[in-house]
């Protein structure tokens, strides 16, 4: 008998995972260090947050849209960084280049 061991995907782990933390909470919470962003190089943005859930957005230009669904992304620039509020969460994103696209 061949028993094979094997360790779940990578991209389906909880926020602990490599990548940059940065601050997200509820709309109308204080935000908290504690989700974490990776970058793909189509600008694809995955937030993943720290119960495993996660967002899809895509940077495309300066524009910060949903890379699914239908739920349309709000953008608002907060000192150096820009913030991203969709579907009741909200996302402080390093830098204050972006904004909410179509």
């Amino acid at each position: 008998m061949l028993v094979a061991g094997c360790g779940a995907d990578p991209a389906s782990q909880p926020a602990a995972q490599a990548g940059e933390t940065v601050a997200c909470g509820p709309v109308g919470e204080t935000l908290l260090p504690v989700c974490t962003l990776e970058r793909g190089a189509d600008g694809l943005l995955v937030l993943h947050h720290p119960d495993g859930g996660f967002r899809r957005l895509r940077m495309e230009g300066n524009a910060i849209t949903a890379a699914d669904g239908a739920e349309l992304a709000a953008t608002r620039h907060v000192g150096g960084a820009t913030e991203v509020a969709i579907g009741g969460m909200r996302y402080r994103l390093a830098g204050k280049g972006a904004t909410a696209g179509q």
